[in-house]
């Protein structure tokens, strides 16, 4: 029985997935599976993985959350982690993960985390937030308040296959997920940065197409949360913070229809957004949109 299972969606970037899986190959710690989980159409075939080590499936839909839960169903490690085809880990990750973990004593309970490294097209690196619980109050604050990411993240097997994602959401599906799992269990926060969450003009979240239906799909995994998980969070965090988060949303958006110069959908997105709350913060995002509406 390996200790780790790393889960893999594929997505048609035969390329990118390479060098995703190399990245696990070469890890310092070498007690670990590799499940890759073909999202869509299989554009390599199986000879191309001869490390014993790697495991590949078929995915059943064109569904991240589906495609994830293929790999929690079939993982045979002790603890979970994740990584998307487009992104590396750092070498020495899992082995900084079970270090982390033998200190705390192997909890079936909690969630240790490594920051993201945002690697960005110029070649410029920047540390992603880390979780404080003396700043961030509590988990569910930070995962609400930041980019966190569930690849981020080592996760109990056993406790991720009692959740499991919700294949109804596949957008904010990761931290619909992460946020059910850190209900009642604890997170633990390493120093290091060692995701690599690699910025490039084939990812997945930027991908133009229906900018409306990606919107309305992000929204809807936040209601869902909102509405339907109360007592998950109402001790935590007040409802104001949601509404903050669909401005962000909203606004993000309306910066991508103004880029791609459909006026009417970023007009009606951003009056929205400024519906929802009016965010100080996001004033260089307001001022993106000003931008790019003109420029449109």
């Amino acid at each position: 029985m390996p200790f780790f299972s790393v889960i893999i969606p594929a997505h048609e970037r035969p390329d990118l997935l390479l060098e995703a899986v190399d990245s696990v190959v070469k890890q310092t710690y070498p007690d670990f599976e590799v499940l890759v989980v073909y999202n869509d159409k299989n554009v390599l075939p199986r000879s191309t993985f001869v490390d014993p080590r790697i495991r590949t499936f078929e995915g059943r839909t064109h569904n991240r959350s589906a495609a994830r839960n293929v790999g929690i169903k079939e993982a045979k490690g002790l603890y979970l982690c994740f990584l998307d085809d487009d992104d590396v880990y750092h070498p020495d990750l899992l082995k900084s993960f079970y270090d982390t973990l033998q200190r705390i004593g192997f909890p079936t309970d909690g969630v240790v985390r490594t920051g993201l490294l945002h690697c960005l097209p110029d070649h410029q690196v920047v540390a992603g937030a880390v979780f404080k619980e003396e700043v961030h109050d509590s988990a569910i604050k930070f995962v609400l308040q930041n980019m966190t990411g569930v690849v981020s993240c080592c996760i109990p097997v056993k406790l991720a296959q009692s959740i499991a994602f919700d294949e109804r959401f596949q957008y904010w599906e990761d931290t619909h997920f992460l946020l059910r799992i850190l209900y009642g269990n604890q997170l633990v926060q390493m120093p290091n940065h060692f995701y690599h969450y690699r910025y490039h003009q084939n990812m997945g979240s930027l991908e133009v197409g229906d900018l409306k239906a990606q919107c309305d799909a992000n929204l809807a995994a936040i209601n869902d949360y909102y509405q339907n998980h109360v007592s998950e969070w109402s001790g935590f965090v007040p409802p104001k913070i949601f509404r903050r988060l669909m401005a962000e949303k909203r606004l993000m958006y309306a910066i991508r229809a103004a880029k791609a110069k459909n006026k009417e959908l970023a007009r009606n997105l951003f009056s929205q957004s400024l519906k929802d709350a009016w965010v100080a913060s996001s004033w260089k995002e307001y001022l993106s949109f000003l931008i790019a509406y003109l420029k449109g």
